[in-house]
C-alpha cells in the first residue's frame, strides 16, 4: 500500500508541475513582435480623404473608439467625441471589461506620442506602443489582411488629422487565463496586403474584410474559431445590457434563411438604413457607419455576398426591445 501511495503521490505531484509548467510558459509567453517600422504617414488632402473614409465607413474604427447614442438606431457618434475612447457596458460572460482607447492625437491621452510606424503596427499587429497585446476585438488580422500600406498610412494620416481630445477611458481589462492566451494572436506583417482590387467581386470581399463581416457573421465554435463550411452564415450571440440579445444574421445566399431572396434594393437599404426584409430594424449591425460608403462600394459587398455558397442555418430572432 505504501508503494501504491508513493505512486500515486509521484503522479499527482508530476500532473501539478505539469500543470504549473504549461501555465508559466503562457504567462511568460511573449507575443510574436517586432520593432515598429520608421514610417511616414503623408500629410496630404488626398490621403487624409482617404483615411477618413476607411476609418469611418469600411473598418468603422470610429463605432468602436467613439462615444456613441446608444439609444439611436445604428449608434451614431455623438457630437463632439468622435474617437476619444470607449468604455462599454459589462457584457455577461465577457472575461473582462472592454476599453476601446483614444486614438485622437492627445499627447496624453491619445496616440499624439505615438510614432506612425507604432501606430500602422498596432492596426495590423495587434501591439500597443509599449508593447501590450491588444485584445482580438480590435480586429488586426482583418486589417493586416486587407489593408495594404498606403491605407494603413492614410488612415494614419487621418487620426493625426483630428482635434485632439483629453480623455483617458482606462486600460482594457482582460482576466486570467484569456490574458495569457491572447498573447498567441499577435504576428508581424512581412507580407502587406495589395491595393484595393478592381475588380467588381474581388473588391466586394476586400470589404467584407476590412469591413469585419466575418468577425460577426461567420459562424465560430466554442474556441471562438470560424468553423469551415459555415462562413458568413450567422448565429453568433451579442447580449445588449439592459436592452436583450440579438445574433448575428445569416448573410450567405440562402433562399430560406439567408439573404437569397432579397433584392439589390433590400440590402441597399440594409447598409443605408439598418432595416431588414420584414422591415424590422437590425439591432447590433453598424450601419450608421456603412451608409457613408460608396454607392460603387455597397454594391460591389452585394456582388460578393451573391457569390457567397448558401448554408442553412435559421438564426434566432433579436429581442432587444
Amino acid at each position: 500500500m505504501k508503494i501504491v501511495k508513493k505512486i500515486l503521490i509521484g503522479l499527482v505531484a508530476l500532473v501539478v508541475l505539469a500543470v504549473l509548467g504549461v501555465v508559466t510558459r503562457f504567462y511568460v509567453m511573449l507575443p510574436k513582435a517586432r520593432a515598429a517600422q520608421n514610417l511616414t504617414a503623408p500629410n496630404t488632402p488626398e490621403a487624409i480623404e482617404r483615411g477618413r473614409y476607411l476609418a469611418n465607413h469600411v473598418a468603422v474604427c470610429t463605432g468602436c473608439h467613439s462615444k456613441v447614442d446608444e439609444s439611436k438606431p445604428g449608434e451614431p457618434v455623438v457630437d463632439g467625441h468622435l474617437d476619444e475612447g470607449r468604455v462599454f457596458p459589462e457584457i455577461p460572460g465577457f472575461p473582462g471589461i472592454i476599453r476601446a482607447p483614444n486614438i485622437t492625437p492627445d499627447k496624453e491621452t491619445g496616440l499624439g506620442n505615438w510614432t506612425d510606424g507604432e501606430i500602422v503596427r498596432a492596426i495590423r499587429e495587434g501591439l500597443s506602443k509599449d508593447g501590450r497585446v491588444l485584445f482580438p476585438m480590435m480586429p488586426y488580422k482583418s486589417f493586416a489582411a486587407s489593408l495594404s500600406d498606403a491605407d494603413t498610412l492614410a488612415i494614419v494620416a487621418y487620426l493625426r488629422s483630428l482635434p485632439p481630445i483629453k480623455n483617458d477611458p482606462g486600460r482594457m481589462q482582460v482576466n486570467f487565463p484569456v490574458s495569457m492566451f491572447i498573447r498567441a494572436v499577435p504576428a508581424p506583417v512581412t507580407q502587406p496586403a495589395g491595393d484595393a482590387p478592381a475588380d467588381v467581386v474581388a473588391r466586394g470581399n476586400w470589404l467584407l474584410t476590412l469591413g469585419n463581416c466575418h468577425d460577426c457573421h461567420d459562424a465560430f465554435n466554442e474556441r471562438r474559431e470560424p468553423i469551415p463550411g459555415k462562413e458568413l452564415s450567422g448565429g453568433t450571440m451579442m447580449e445588449l445590457p439592459g436592452r436583450g440579445k440579438v445574433y448575428a444574421a445569416n448573410i450567405t445566399s440562402d433562399q430560406a434563411t439567408g439573404i437569397g431572396s432579397y433584392t439589390d434594393d433590400d440590402l441597399l437599404r440594409v447598409l443605408n438604413e439598418g432595416i431588414g426584409k420584414s422591415g424590422r430594424p437590425l439591432y447590433g449591425m453598424p450601419w450608421w457607419y456603412y451608409k457613408g460608403m460608396t454607392e460603387q462600394d455597397k454594391r460591389a459587398l452585394i456582388a460578393a455576398l451573391r457569390q457567397v455558397k448558401p448554408v442553412v442555418n435559421a438564426v434566432p430572432p433579436s429581442d432587444v426591445k
